[in-house]
């Protein structure tokens, strides 16, 4: 158990460098919007894995090193690297679908109450105003 728990706390110190350096927010961002726009779900270990290939090949992770040891020197193997983006990717796709099911949900409650109020007026034709005819 403690040695689960030890691992968790070196994924997310790993997660934590890989924002610093701005390569993990971007495959963040990419991954929301893989979410938002309803693309597959089995793009987020391909992307995972891409990502985190091109992160141990060519992002140089020397200048945070002293941040956290233990994860920098983490980071140096390439196979933790990918399940460090798997996890970023995978979190980032669940965020992006989320934030596109809440904006639809906005929409839907703010077209309700304008259908509410034009439906009582077309339903009921009693409410309209009486017309004044003209006499000849």
């Amino acid at each position: 158990m403690i040695k689960l728990i030890r691992f968790v706390g070196l994924i997310i110190q790993s997660i934590l460098i890989e924002f610093i350096h701005v390569f993990g927010l971007v495959a963040f961002l990419l991954a929301a919007a893989l979410g938002y726009f309803r693309l597959p779900s089995w793009l987020v270990p391909i992307v995972g894995i891409i990502c985190g290939i091109i992160a141990d090949k060519f992002i140089d992770q020397t200048e945070v090193v002293s941040l956290l040891e233990k994860a920098a020197s983490a980071n140096q193997r390439g196979g933790f690297l990918v399940i460090v983006y798997i996890i970023i990717v995978a979190v980032g796709y669940v965020t992006g679908a989320y934030a596109r099911h809440a904006l639809h949900r906005r929409k839907i409650a703010q077209a309700t109450p304008r259908q509410a109020a034009q439906q009582p007026q077309a339903a009921n034709p009693a409410a309209k105003q009486p017309q004044k005819r003209k006499r000849s």
